[in-house]
């Protein structure tokens, strides 16, 4: 008697791409913290901004109540109410003038934050009450235990007790926006993509042998296709989804293809018909560098605009890098031309941060054309925008590649303000 055979097994089900952890992240200043409460306001706001869910505390000083002291209060960033945390304790007095008290009553903001598991937990300091154990000591180890991103200042002379309080498992800031931005990491400017685009009735999905598009009443996007196959895919495997749930999948999917066709999605809300921005090949923002010019992708006509430019590609031709080289080329290069592939194979954040210092440009039709990229340390951004839709359309479901549908939209460039 034969054996049935066993059912093939089904591979289980990958979980949702999620952003890496992050170590808690300290901002380091001396005196007087007044401009770092100002940045981890400015911060916190600018995320929340985004879209992104802050919770936790700010703290804002004003007002005197002697001679020499001001009122300060600890703000609940998620709702704006202030508690005061001042002791009234006398012009001549040298004690600690943080009331406990109010430390206390202000800590609850935080335990809701921790409960909700925000995107970003900001508790304003690490000082004198919790390097003795008090203050928020214990709602810092809550957040840092449940997994939830932790920002604080700490003061010089506390620097020793905050790396014995955190084991040492901390990254030391600057106090800089670019610093606090490069915490942030750029694994999360995906979620940042994400969160810009609205709900919105999605037309049609193309899947073209190189590209995919998304369609809505309002715009187009388009990105390189990823994978390995070229063949046909029906549109219809996305059908009931809308704009917002489709740009999900650049964040979460592994899939390749889900992931460009959520770049798509996300380029079909930034790259609309009524942007503007300065014309041009992105390739000649680097024309006139002085300095190593390294080049992520072969661009056509790259050996004619840049022929100093050294090149990284997955399949490198002759005079070509390979990819692994890029742990060699771009740190200390002085400019990095990215291409919009990078975006959609999720090779970007680690181009973004073995690039650090050079000046960064994505390039392609693919290029989400949006100022939110800025953040994560690209200075120009060089994109596509459809305009005959129909044409674009057909070229892509075709098979035609980026040199076909060109001339049926026009290239945008668009720069990062100078600061």
């Amino acid at each position: 008697m034969t054996r049935p055979e066993a059912a093939p097994l089904t591979p289980p089900a990958l979980p949702p791409a999620l952003p890496p952890p992050l170590r808690a992240g300290a901002v380091i200043h001396g005196p007087g913290s007044a401009g770092v409460d100002r940045l981890l306001e400015d911060f916190a706001a600018e995320l929340t901004a985004r879209g992104f869910r802050v919770g936790g505390l700010i703290q804002r000083n004003h007002g005197t109540i002697d001679a020499c002291a001001e009122v300060m209060e600890l703000v609940d960033v998620a709702t704006g109410r202030a508690f005061d945390i001042t002791q009234r304790l006398g012009r001549e007095s040298q004690s600690c003038r943080v009331d406990p008290t109010g430390v206390a009553d202000a800590s609850q903001a935080v335990r809701r934050a921790v409960a909700d598991r925000v995107d970003l937990l900001v508790i304003n300091k690490f000082a004198g009450l919790e390097a003795q154990g008090d203050g928020l000591a214990d709602e810092f180890l809550s957040g840092m235990a449940d997994g939830v991103p932790v920002l604080t200042s700490v003061g010089g002379r506390y620097l020793n007790e905050w790396q014995t309080f955190t084991g040492g498992c901390t990254d030391l800031l600057t106090p800089t926006a670019d610093s606090l931005w490069r915490w942030w990491g750029p694994q999360r400017l995906y979620d940042d993509l994400r969160l810009a685009v609205p709900d919105a009735e999605v037309q049609r999905v193309v899947v073209g042998a190189k590209w995919v598009l998304v369609d809505t009443a309002d715009g187009l996007g388009v990105a390189a296709r990823q994978g390995s196959g070229t063949g046909a895919v029906d549109g219809a495997r996305w059908a009931g989804l809308g704009l917002r749930d489709l740009a999900a999948l650049a964040a979460r999917a592994w899939d390749p293809l889900d992931i460009a066709v959520g770049v798509a999605a996300i380029n079909a809300h930034c790259n609309r018909p009524d942007l503007t921005g300065a014309p041009g090949n992105g390739l000649d923002l680097f024309a006139d560098v002085d300095g190593r010019v390294v080049v992520i992708g072969g661009f056509p006509g790259l050996a004619r605009r840049l022929p100093r430019a050294q090149v990284i590609d997955m399949t490198p031709r002759a005079g070509e890098h390979p990819e692994p080289a890029s742990d060699w080329l771009l740190p200390g290069a002085a400019a990095v031309a990215v291409t919009a592939s990078a975006l959609a194979n999720r090779t970007l954040p680690r181009l973004l941060r073995q690039a650090t210092g050079a000046r960064v440009a994505m390039i392609g039709p693919g290029t989400p054309l949006t100022p939110r990229l800025f953040a994560y340390g690209l200075q120009s951004l060089a994109g596509f925008v459809a305009e005959d839709r129909a044409a674009v359309a057909r070229i892509i479901a075709e098979g035609g590649g980026s040199r076909d549908f060109l001339p049926y939209g026009r290239m945008v460039t668009l720069h990062r303000p100078s600061i």
